[in-house]
């Protein structure tokens, strides 16, 4: 994740550049950073709804990195907007900023839905274990949580990592957009199984209540399926909290110098 706006040098070793993390961007600059969310995180969901496939989705979310990276720094996730910001102690600073960024992410998530049922038909089911039974097959809300909590930290974390000149491993884009989507591919092939693999508080959102309107559209009830709806808002968002905290007050300090 880089920075177009500024290119000051960091004042201390431990610290990122300033970037747009850091500054009060214009009005302009806030609605192009918002406008790529939009579309980054439309592409992301676009890819789950056509193949739950990890790979596939990863490749879409890589694509989306190398458009994005250098304009918005290509979060495309709430949780990961949080930590971004919290791990640099810039979060009440540019709570109306985030505010506005968490919200194109929101209705970039949409847009991928609603352009995913015009093609296909139908949209995708988020939901544990499997996609159309899961909601009301498996019952086991600890388990999702704690899934959903501890690969968005990884994910999250690997993300804040690129995103800080001191703990990225490479500067070359590419490498970085490849090591933040086979971070997600490997936590969907260690959780989707069971947790549905959504990492993402607007995907979890959007692609339930999307899905709960779907089924309620049809005549049959639709609420079965937002079972998991607090589940895929929250243990995300608190995994992004964490993974922040751990890199400000725990990673960083022990960097070697």
């Amino acid at each position: 994740m880089q920075d177009s706006f500024d290119n000051e040098e960091p004042d201390t070793p431990t610290e990122p550049r300033v970037d747009f993390f850091h500054r009060t961007c214009s009005l302009r600059q806030q609605l192009i950073v918002c406008f790529y969310e939009f579309l980054g995180t439309s592409m992301l969901v676009l890819g789950y709804n056509f193949t739950s496939a990890g790979l596939a989705v990863c490749f879409n979310l890589f694509v989306a990195i190398l458009m994005a990276s250098k304009i918005s720094g290509a979060m495309f996730n709430p949780a990961v907007t949080i930590a971004l910001y919290l791990s640099r102690g810039a979060l009440q600073k540019n709570m109306v900023f985030i505010v506005l960024i968490i919200s194109s992410q929101i209705l970039g998530a949409y847009f991928g839905i609603i352009f995913a049922h015009l093609c296909l038909g139908q949209p995708a089911f988020l939901c544990p274990y499997d996609q159309l039974t899961g909601c009301y097959s498996y019952d086991s809300m600890l388990r999702v949580s704690l899934l959903e909590f501890w690969c968005t930290f990884f994910l999250a974390f690997i993300i804040v990592a690129q995103s800080y000149e001191i703990t990225q491993e490479s500067s070359d884009g590419i490498l970085k957009a490849a090591n933040i989507a086979l971070t997600l591919f490997a936590m969907i092939q260690t959780a989707g199984g069971i947790s549905g693999g959504c990492f993402n508080p607007a995907f979890g959102l959007t692609q339930t209540t999307y899905q709960v309107g779907y089924i309620n559209s049809l005549g049959m009830d639709g609420s079965i399926f937002s079972k998991y709806l607090w589940v895929y808002i929250a243990a995300p968002t608190v995994g992004g909290i964490a993974s922040a905290f751990f890199m400000r007050f725990v990673h960083l300090p022990n960097i070697h110098k």
